[in-house]
């Protein structure tokens, strides 16, 4: 597909109330605050952790729960004040945050804890876990996958949480999934080598096979930062599952001089602009 195919898929399922956006932490870098890559370096640095400044992707969710087992803190006072610390409340959000709220998607999920969505999410409801999802009453929800922050005991982030999150949040990742049957999927603010993208695209792969669709189903998108250093085999390997991947450094002349004039500071952010704004 062409660049302008795949805006053109994303906004006729944005009109027909099919697009469902998931938000990473490349959204909130925008804001100030730091990526998850960033977060457990910090945590890997308390710990003395050797990762020469690069993470494999299984270190994403396991250096935090090496902290946590360290952590002899009563109740891991350690671990949760740590986390709460490299989050500040006082953030304000950013042009991309209200942005895609003006989209005004279907519903908006986030694994962030930071709360820049719900300060502007005005017309969505918050579900921050699975008993707000049976309460719920509302047709646009902004699910927040892994918890909010004023809730640190509740947030997903180290390996136990990942491992036991289909048994602790069971309806929202059974609501997750029926989604995947007739709604597109956009990411943006995710690596391609990022752990909940990976879940994610599981998903995606193993309902089309189970459901013997996988010709038959939409697509879904990724808004990707990663091509750019020659790293085409990942492109393949997402779409290979069902995920079409824009690159974001590889964007035409157009919208490349629309995002120059973007006020952001973070070039990435721009560029993530530029690409949402063309679905309005």
């Amino acid at each position: 597909m062409t660049f302008y195919e795949m805006i053109e898929d994303m906004s006729l399922a944005l009109n027909r109330e099919k697009l469902v956006i998931f938000v990473g932490a490349g959204v909130s870098k925008n804001s100030g605050l730091p990526t998850w890559g960033q977060l457990v370096q910090e945590f890997a640095g308390k710990i003395d952790y050797p990762t020469n400044g690069r993470l494999a992707t299984e270190e994403y969710i396991r250096i935090p729960q090496y902290y946590y087992c360290l952590d002899e803190s009563e109740g891991h006072s350690s671990y949760y004040s740590l986390l709460k610390s490299m989050l500040p409340e006082n953030i304000r959000p950013n042009l991309l945050d209200e942005l895609i709220v003006s989209l005004h998607p279907k519903h908006i999920v986030t694994t962030n804890f930071d709360t820049l969505l719900d300060q502007v999410a005005s017309g969505y409801e918050v579900i921050r876990e699975d008993k707000d999802l049976m309460t719920g009453i509302s047709s646009h929800y902004l699910l927040k996958l892994h918890g909010d922050i004023h809730q640190p005991e509740k947030l997903v982030f180290k390996e136990d949480d990942y491992l036991h999150y289909s048994h602790t949040h069971r309806l929202m990742e059974t609501f997750l999934k029926s989604l995947l049957i007739d709604h597109v999927f956009l990411f943006v603010g995710y690596s391609l080598n990022d752990y909940n993208l990976k879940t994610f695209v599981s998903w995606i792969e193993y309902i089309a096979e189970e459901m013997h669709v996988k010709q038959q189903m939409h697509r879904n998108y990724f808004l990707s930062s990663s091509l750019h250093a020659g790293k085409d085999y990942l492109r393949k390997y997402y779409e290979g599952k069902g995920l079409e991947v824009i690159d974001l450094y590889q964007l035409p002349d157009e919208v490349e001089k629309q995002a120059e004039s973007v006020p952001l500071a973070d070039d990435l952010g721009r560029r993530t602009y530029a690409v949402l704004e063309l679905l309005c």
